[in-house]
């Protein structure tokens, strides 16, 4: 029976296949030993984020570090643990409050290259650090003003306006306590000798209210990212004020002297502006209206484009008639015109007493009788009574001699 076994063939097939497995074993061992070795600089990432910001909760301080991890495992599981990615992940979703956090991390934790299975032998024997240390703050935001501060100098004859930017403020989001530190965001800008307007987008620093830059700023976001400042430089002239004399009352501009306090103001604007600028006038004076020395306040109105530096608003003008004489004259050549349809006009008033004023002895041929009082009803109200209206005084056969002062005359209005 024994030699029956012995002689069977069966016997060697099944011994070769065994040797062969054991050989196998011992080659595959020692073709592809286990080696213990540390994978460095593993990244930490965080899962259940959503859940922080949902609770006005963020990871200030640990938000990006790396942990090594002691490994035993075969070379091929090792060929492949270097050529992919590994991570430490810790689930911050259950943290309800700010504070100092401290995870353990664990085989759990870790997350191997999707080429690692779980027919691959891995033995983690440890961590460093054992633990991943982070820290929970409050999340805030809010907006702040954007400010600006110039470094530099403007061209003589230039003068530089006030900042102004696109956007007026920037969004600061981050750590709370980081957050209630920023008063503003200030843009600097340095150039030497401007004679045109800045435009730039530019980049800005956050700072506290007393214009210190705030520590750790790169750990807040803020936006936008960069800003549209404009600084406007503007050229400054010198101009002259002037009035429009109007000849009138027997006087020209050759028999007044005009007084102007002050005579020049400083204004400032594109030099396209002020190219063409060389004075500016306060308005008109009528010398029929004008007896003797007239002082009277006058504003000082400019295009938009342009500022007045100077500052006042009005001016003083003064207006002395000089060289002329003047007569009175008793008139009571006086018309009425344009009644009233439907209504009769009577004159309440039968003479007024007139100024004239001229050269000497053109004033002294002038007569009564060659003055008229004119009083136009076209644009009066109809309605009845007596009432005060304006009227026009001419004076007739005289180019030398003219009317001053403004006259009116009563009249009684009744329906016809």
């Amino acid at each position: 029976m024994g030699k029956k076994i012995l002689n069977s063939k069966w016997i060697y097939v099944i011994l070769s296949v065994l040797l062969a497995f054991v050989l196998w074993l011992y080659v595959g061992r020692e073709a592809n030993p286990e080696v213990t070795n540390t994978l460095s600089h593993v990244q930490v990432v965080y899962s259940g984020l959503e859940s922080l910001e949902e609770r006005g909760l963020m990871i200030s301080e640990g938000a990006e570090q790396t942990v090594s991890l002691r490994i035993r495992a075969t070379r091929d599981v090792w060929r492949r643990l270097n050529q992919g990615d590994t991570t430490v992940t810790i689930d911050v979703s259950g943290i309800a409050e700010p504070g100092e956090q401290s995870v353990s991390i664990t085989t759990r934790n870790i997350s191997f290259p999707r080429s690692i299975t779980v027919l691959d032998s891995i033995d983690v024997q440890y961590t460093s650090p054992g633990t991943v240390d982070f820290t929970v703050s409050r999340w805030a935001s809010k907006d702040v003003p954007v400010q600006g501060v110039f470094n530099g100098s403007v061209a003589e004859g230039y003068q530089r306006e006030e900042f102004s930017f696109a956007p007026e403020t920037v969004t600061v989001s981050g750590q709370e306590e980081l957050v209630n530190q920023v008063d503003h965001a200030l843009v600097t800008v340095s150039q030497e000798e401007m004679s045109t307007t800045y435009m730039e987008n530019c980049s800005y620093t956050l700072v506290d209210a007393n214009g210190e830059p705030v520590a750790d700023a790169e750990q807040l976001d803020s936006s936008p990212e960069t800003v549209l400042a404009t600084l406007p430089i503007v050229q400054l002239k010198e101009v002259q004020l002037t009035v429009d004399i109007i000849p009138g009352g027997g006087a020209t501009e050759d028999d007044v002297t005009v007084e102007i306090d002050p005579l020049t103001i400083t204004v400032s604007g594109e030099a396209a502006d002020l190219a063409e600028l060389d004075s500016i006038s306060l308005g008109e004076i009528d010398l029929s209206t004008v007896f003797g020395t007239q002082t009277e306040k006058m504003p000082i109105n400019l295009d938009a484009s342009l500022t007045n530096v100077s500052g006042p608003a009005e001016a003083t003008v003064t207006v002395r008639v000089e060289g002329l004489s003047t007569k009175t004259l008793e008139v009571d050549n006086i018309e009425i015109i344009n009644k009233p349809a439907g209504y009769e006009a009577d004159l309440v008033t039968q003479s007024c007493t007139v100024l004239v004023r001229g050269p000497q002895e053109a004033l002294d041929a002038v007569t009564a009788s060659q003055i008229r009082i004119v009083a136009d009803l076209s644009d009066l109200d109809p309605s009845t009574g007596t009432r005060t209206v304006p009227v026009r005084v001419y004076l007739d056969g005289s180019s030398e001699v003219g009317v001053v002062g403004t006259y009116n005359v009563s009249i009684s209005i009744t329906r016809s």
